[in-house]
Parts: C-alpha cells; sequence; structure tokens
C-alpha cells in the first residue's frame, strides 16, 4: 500500500504541503459541513467545506495545492466523505456542475469508502467524483450513510 508522501513525492509536491494537511485530517469534521478526504476512512488529505461545489478540480485540499479532482483515478481524489449537516443531503456527483452518475449521503451520514459505491455508468465512484450538492435538486441515486 503506498504512504501519501509517496504518492506526494511521486506528483512533485513538497512535505510541506502534506504536513500541514495531515494535522487537519485527523481534526473531527465540524457540524454543518462536508468533509472529504484523499484517503478511505476519513484518513489522507482532507476539505472541509460549508457550500455545494460544481467542480472538485478547482478546490483545493486544506492547507494545499492539491486538487480534490485531478482526473479519473488519481489516487489523490477524494476517496471518503463525510456530511455532518444535520438537515441536508448531500448529492455527490461524477461530473462537474451536478451532473451524471451520482448517490446521496444523509443528512449527519458519512461512506467511508468510495470504492463501495457503484455507478449507473459502471465502475465505482472511488477516485472519479468531481462536484457535491447540498439539498440536491436533480439527484436520484441511491442513498448511504
Amino acid at each position: 500500500m503506498k504512504t501519501i508522501a509517496a504518492i506526494l513525492a511521486a506528483a512533485g509536491v513538497a512535505a510541506v504541503s502534506l504536513v500541514a494537511t495531515e494535522t487537519t485530517a485527523s481534526a473531527a469534521c465540524r457540524a454543518d459541513y462536508a468533509c472529504m478526504y484523499s484517503a478511505s476512512n476519513y484518513t489522507g488529505l482532507k476539505r472541509e467545506d460549508f457550500n455545494s461545489r460544481t467542480n472538485w478540480g478547482q478546490i483545493t485540499y486544506n492547507g494545499s495545492s492539491i486538487a480534490l479532482y485531478r482526473g479519473d483515478g488519481s489516487q489523490l481524489n477524494v476517496s471518503s466523505m463525510e456530511n455532518r449537516d444535520p438537515n441536508s443531503y448531500i448529492a455527490v456527483y461524477y461530473n462537474s456542475g451536478y451532473r451524471g452518475a451520482c448517490f446521496r449521503i444523509r443528512p449527519n451520514g458519512s461512506v467511508p469508502n468510495f470504492q463501495t459505491i457503484p455507478l449507473s455508468i459502471g465502475g465505482d465512484a472511488n477516485d472519479r467524483m468531481n462536484s457535491h450538492q447540498f439539498n440536491p435538486t436533480n439527484c436520484t441515486g441511491t442513498i448511504y450513510g
């Protein structure tokens, strides 16, 4: 199993970014926020977000310059997620702009491993998803968490 440090080194990312984000990832996900992680079981790099995001390729993990989505299959893409909003479902979409295959995470729910989420287009959600939306209006995908 590759370590995050090895993956970052292969990607040419300075270790300083890793130190800043590993500390953040160990902190609990705050109430009312969505937290996305680069590894399963809520580990690795972390992004804590209060808003819906149309394109994960345009936002980065806390304290780093590493985007949440770097192309299908990147080991640094989101692999687990927590929804700490007690009142809202969160939809996670395959494409930017809240489009394509999707699944939902129930209020105060979480998905420890996107690899366990099958997509309607085939394959699983691990390292492939690209946007999320609180209170989704167009996702009828399976509810998890």
